[in-house]
């Protein structure tokens, strides 16, 4: 009788996840109250199309926003993401409340964090940059800028007449790997 013990393989961790702020990053509009369909000229291009690589490489895709979900709606429904985070009564998915949710919804799937992505436009938006192996700063929010200079994060440039591609910075355009 083989008293040897094999040990048993422990849970797999999920994929990894991409998590994209809605307001300003993934839609050229600081405020979704109020948009009106169709939304094809707001849409960020160089981060659709990162938020597409990411769900073609079976990544968990996750919109996060300070917007309720009546307000979000619209945008789940077009681009089907496995998750959205909103702001509800009394719990703002603003700032801190991004990063905790993120961390949350990570420890709660059984993903590491440095195999995951999120990509942000503002300083408010440093926590959910934190909680993730590989922060995208969009835009040029300074002091975003600067977290990325230090940590050699990847850059997109944000919505507007920056170029046709809206690429820039370092390892630029984002490839999810």
């Amino acid at each position: 009788m083989d008293t040897t013990t094999r040990p048993r393989p422990g849970p797999r961790p999920g994929p990894p996840a991409a998590f994209f702020d809605v307001e300003g990053t993934l839609l050229a509009a600081p405020d979704l109250a109020g948009l009106t369909l169709p939304l094809g000229r707001l849409w960020h291009p160089p981060v659709l199309a990162a938020l597409h690589g990411h769900a073609a490489l079976g990544h968990l895709v996750v919109l996060i926003a300070r917007a309720g979900a009546a307000d979000v709606a619209p945008i789940a429904r077009a681009l089907a993401p496995d998750v959205v985070l909103c702001s509800r009564p009394r719990a703002p998915m603003t700032g801190q409340g991004k990063g905790y949710a993120v961390r949350a919804l990570l420890r709660e799937r059984g993903i590491p964090a440095a195999r995951c992505y999120a990509y942000a436009d503002e300083a408010a938006d440093l926590p959910l940059l934190a909680e993730v192996g590989h922060p995208v700063v969009v835009g040029e929010d300074p002091v975003l800028l600067r977290h990325a200079r230090r940590g050699n994060w990847r850059r997109l440039s944000g919505p507007g007449p920056r170029g046709s591609d809206g690429a820039s910075g370092p390892g630029a355009p984002v490839t999810p790997g």
